[in-house]
């Protein structure tokens, strides 16, 4: 709960992600990875409110959507990404106050679908505009680059595609809009240990390029789509998690567009032919217990605004 204040409330909505295409280019010498990854906002959203406050303090409080299930405690101290942004841009650019952070989960953690680097991302933004730090997004990028590879994607409010460790994005212009059932299983995975276990060196003569995808989505050729949608890391995570394996085997009877996890897991999704066959599906997959379901579409922004807290907030 944000105390009651008169200072004004700063709003900002995170979209989580989808990885519609992610290949790995082989290992860095300083322990990552290079990769190539195409990925997209979604209309799946947590919620930061931030009330600068005189204090140097950063206080953060987490609180869950009513729609989350097993729902992960999330720390709220030094170590959470929001306070890590926070605190970036407050000793990067002298900011001498300080500010009460509210965050409300409706990503599912440990799922791939980039909730917590959405978070740190969205922290920045609400942080400069507080502090009236009227930062260009590339100086914004290069500081969400500092705490986390998936951090800079969600400056752009498009389908962007990562290079490097994924902190070089590239934006790749607006798609139609593209409709998603997504299920997080009850199962989590580790992004480690599937990185460990795949063995995409053994691979590196098959590497796939994201270019048809792209041609697909930008011409709308629902074929090429389901052609060009590949993620390196799924193979390995069937292994790992059994709800994964449970989760491509009942897609694949469903009459979907194309179907795969996003991220490193544990969520996986399917692009639906239209928003009525998504909820058609997610009903489905609800009343079968495979997880937690979304239905989602493709975001065109993440959101941000601030508004008078003259009635103590909310």
């Amino acid at each position: 709960m944000i105390a009651c204040t008169t200072s004004p409330v700063f709003v900002g909505h995170a979209p989580a992600k989808l990885n519609l295409f992610f290949e790995i280019h082989g290992s860095r010498p300083d322990g990552y990875h290079d990769v190539c990854s195409l990925c997209c906002p979604i209309s799946v959203f947590d919620t930061l409110l931030l009330v600068p406050t005189e204090s140097p303090e950063i206080l953060l409080t987490c609180e869950h959507g009513k729609s989350m299930q097993n729902a992960i405690d999330i720390p709220t101290g030094a170590e959470n990404l929001v306070v890590r942004a926070i605190e970036l841009v407050r000793k990067r650019y002298g900011i001498p106050s300080g500010c009460h952070v509210r965050l409300v989960k409706r990503i599912p953690s440990q799922a791939g679908m980039g909730g917590g680097s959405s978070d740190a991302a969205m922290a920045v933004r609400l942080a400069c505009k507080a502090w009236n730090l009227r930062l260009a997004r590339d100086e914004m990028t290069m500081l969400g680059a500092e705490l986390g590879s998936d951090v800079p994607l969600f400056f752009f409010d498009e389908l962007t595609l990562g290079r490097g460790r994924g902190e070089l994005v590239e934006p790749v212009g607006r798609t139609p809009r593209l409709d998603f059932v997504i299920v997080k299983p009850p199962e989590n995975i580790s992004t480690a240990e599937a990185y460990r276990a795949c063995s995409f060196d053994a691979d590196l003569a098959n590497r796939r390029s994201p270019e048809p995808l792209l041609q697909g989505l930008q011409s709308g050729n629902r074929r090429a789509i389901r052609a060009g949608m590949f993620n390196r890391l799924e193979a390995t995570a069937r292994l790992l998690c059994p709800g994964i394996r449970r989760l491509r085997e009942r897609f694949g009877k469903l009459d979907c567009t194309a179907h795969q996890m996003t991220g490193s897991g544990s969520a996986y999704f399917a692009l639906c032919r239209h928003r009525q066959q998504a909820r058609q599906l997610a009903a489905r997959l609800r009343w079968e217990n495979m997880g937690e379901v979304f239905v989602a579409h493709t975001a065109t922004s993440a959101v941000l605004c601030n508004r008078n807290n003259n009635n103590g907030g909310n």
